[in-house]
């Protein structure tokens, strides 16, 4: 369920293109240096809006040039801020881990076979993670029992399954000790989570309505061969535009100091795009994601 909270690159100035990149590749190289070299697989674009929102109340951090393991021989630009990392690199190997586990929990004995062993192999991160940020993974994992319980009886509720999963990520800035900045992140970490199960709900619909898999679109709805008729698209659409909305609100009332325009760029442009992909069933088909414009925009 990660990959969806991007921004509209096409719209992003070089500098702010340029920071979001030195933000992803630190946070690649945070869960390298925290939890090993096999954790920096699970560095995602969600993520890295995490860092950007955390850090948005402080002054830039430094960049420099590291090694990357994908270049091989080069390097590229990083952003270098180590107490601003460990938090979100922590977030991000729980998060990963706990959706392994739902993984696993709602396969077949064969086809959970690889989300298994890739438990295995995050094992002693996943416990470093835990010690690191212990309410967020027992919160992660009483949600997504709860979200089980609510796939169990086929619920047709978008709200509940929305709202199950929007806990998480709204308990990512849970730590955050001043009243004033964490109440209006946790407000657009929330709206995030319920835009990110929307999004991936509505990208995965046929393919579990192929394997008879719980998706509350099925329940809510009567897709035909998996693909919503366009009043029930139409629909999607305003709830997502609610989060996006509120989200921005949420936002307005932080102190930014840094990252604004990226976070207004992902929130106010990148929602509605990768929704709009998602809708004509393109987003899992463009590899460097440069979401499409609403027909309206």
């Amino acid at each position: 369920m990660f990959g969806y909270v991007r921004p509209r690159r096409d719209l992003l100035e070089q500098k702010e293109l340029e920071s979001y990149q030195a933000a992803y590749c630190g946070l690649c190289r945070a869960l390298g240096k925290g939890y090993g070299f096999a954790a920096r697989f699970l560095v995602n674009y969600d993520m890295t809006f995490l860092y950007l929102l955390r850090s948005s109340v402080d002054r830039p951090s430094e960049r420099a040039c590291r090694w990357c393991p994908a270049r091989v021989l080069g390097k590229k630009p990083c952003t270098l801020d180590a107490e601003g990392y460990e938090a979100v690199a922590a977030c991000t190997v729980i998060l990963a881990m706990e959706k392994l586990r739902d993984n696993v929990r709602d396969e077949g004995f064969f086809r959970s076979l690889p989300y298994r062993a890739l438990l295995l192999l995050y094992r002693r991160a996943g416990q470093r993670a835990a010690k690191r940020m212990p309410e967020l993974a027992a919160l992660t994992s009483a949600q997504l029992s709860a979200l089980h319980a609510l796939e169990t009886a086929h619920s047709p509720s978008i709200d509940a399954a929305a709202d199950a999963f929007a806990r998480i990520t709204e308990a990512c800035a849970g730590d955050v000790k001043n009243p004033v900045l964490r109440r209006p992140m946790e407000q657009i970490l929330y709206h995030t989570g319920r835009f990110l199960y929307l999004a991936d709900a509505l990208d995965d619909l046929k393919r579990d309505c192929d394997r008879d898999a719980y998706n509350p679109l099925r329940f809510r709805f009567s897709p035909e061969q998996g693909t919503l008729p366009e009043a029930d698209l139409d629909y999607l659409t305003q709830l997502t535009d609610s989060s996006v909305n509120l989200a921005g609100a949420a936002l307005a009332l932080l102190p930014v100091k840094a990252h604004g325009g990226l976070l207004e760029n992902i929130i106010y442009f990148g929602f509605p795009a990768v929704f709009a992909a998602v809708k004509a069933g393109k987003f899992r088909n463009r590899a460097k994601m440069r979401p499409i414009k609403e027909k309206n925009q």
